[in-house]
Parts: C-alpha cells; sequence; structure tokens
C-alpha cells in the first residue's frame, strides 16, 4: 500500500505551525513589555537599583544586536522569497501555487514581526537607559 501526504497538507501544516509560533513570539513579547514597563516606572520614581541598570545595560546590548541580525536577515531572505515565489509561479499552476505561497507569505511576516519586536525592544531599553547613571 503506497500512502503519499500530499504537498499542500504540509504546506498548510507548517503554516499553522509558524502562526503559532507568532502567538506565541506575541505572548512573550508582552510579558517582557510588561517588565520593561516596570521598570520605567521605577526609573520615574528613581527606585533603580543597581540589578535593575545591569539588568536594562544587558539587554540593551542583547536587543541591539538582535535587531541588526534581524535587518541582515531579512535582506538576505527577501531575494529567496522573491525566488522561491518565481519558482512556485513557473513551475505549478496558479491556485497550486497560490496554496504554497501561503507558506512564503506567513514566513515573511513572521521575520517582519520578530525584527519589529526586537527594534521596539532596542529602542525602549536605549530611552531606559538614558540618565540611569
Amino acid at each position: 500500500m503506497d500512502f503519499q501526504i500530499p504537498l499542500e497538507l504540509i504546506s498548510n501544516l507548517i503554516s499553522v505551525a509558524l502562526l503559532a509560533a507568532l502567538l506565541y513570539k506575541y505572548l512573550q513579547y508582552k510579558k517582557k513589555l510588561d517588565v520593561l514597563k516596570g521598570l520605567d516606572v521605577l526609573k520615574n520614581e528613581k527606585k533603580l537599583t543597581s540589578e535593575d541598570k545591569e539588568f536594562i545595560k544587558k539587554n540593551l546590548k542583547d536587543y541591539k544586536l538582535a535587531f541588526e541580525n534581524d535587518e541582515e536577515r531579512i535582506k538576505i531572505v527577501y531575494p529567496v522569497f522573491i525566488l522561491i515565489t518565481g519558482i512556485l509561479f513557473i513551475y505549478l499552476s496558479f491556485q497550486e501555487a497560490m496554496i504554497h505561497l501561503n507558506l512564503v507569505v506567513v514566513a515573511y511576516i513572521y521575520l517582519h514581526i520578530s525584527k519589529l519586536h526586537n527594534r521596539n525592544f532596542y529602542n525602549f531599553l536605549k530611552e531606559l537607559s538614558n540618565n540611569i547613571d
């Protein structure tokens, strides 16, 4: 018996997995943002401890690096996505290409949201790090 999983099903399952990863990333974003808001309140009340200041400095460096990596990754992946899209439309019928294009679009959105989150955290941490010493 020859059992074969349709390629469309695999493509859709990967898209759903990426959407679940987006939801998870959003929930993590909200948690981290709450921590940074709490640090902002402490900064305004001038109650930041030395541990808080070290946390801000360490995370500022980490998020700056993550943001720069995201920018570079998108610069590299963008032409790859265009190439994949072109190949899909050349070798598949329009309907089949549109089914698989879903995966490319979701992956592209995931990369941009990741970059956006890292940029927001970096900017917020940069603002927090001003005049903390």
